[in-house]
């Protein structure tokens, strides 16, 4: 058994349908189990470094957010003791 047997690959159809005919081949593919095998496995792997990117982007937005929410808190914080001295 190989690795790539492990990986549970999007189906045919949405392989020829989504994946740019620059890595489907379907000229090659349709007729060579071994090159649209390693297609799918190339179309995997440009999904998932799509995906990973995203996430980075996605996280660089959450500690952004957090950090906002941080210097907000901060904020209010530091509003009571203000808004007390006003009532004096």
């Amino acid at each position: 058994r190989s690795k790539h047997e492990e990986i549970e690959l999007v189906s045919l159809e949405e392989f020829y349908s989504e994946a740019p005919t620059e890595i489907s081949r379907p000229d090659i593919t349709l007729t060579e189990p071994h090159q649209q095998t390693l297609a799918r496995l190339d179309w995997e792997l440009e999904q998932r470094k799509r995906l990973a990117e995203r996430y980075k982007e996605c996280q660089t937005i959450k500690e952004k957010i957090l950090k906002e929410i941080e210097v907000k808190k901060e904020y209010l914080s530091s509003l009571q003791p203000r808004l007390n001295s006003i009532m004096q």
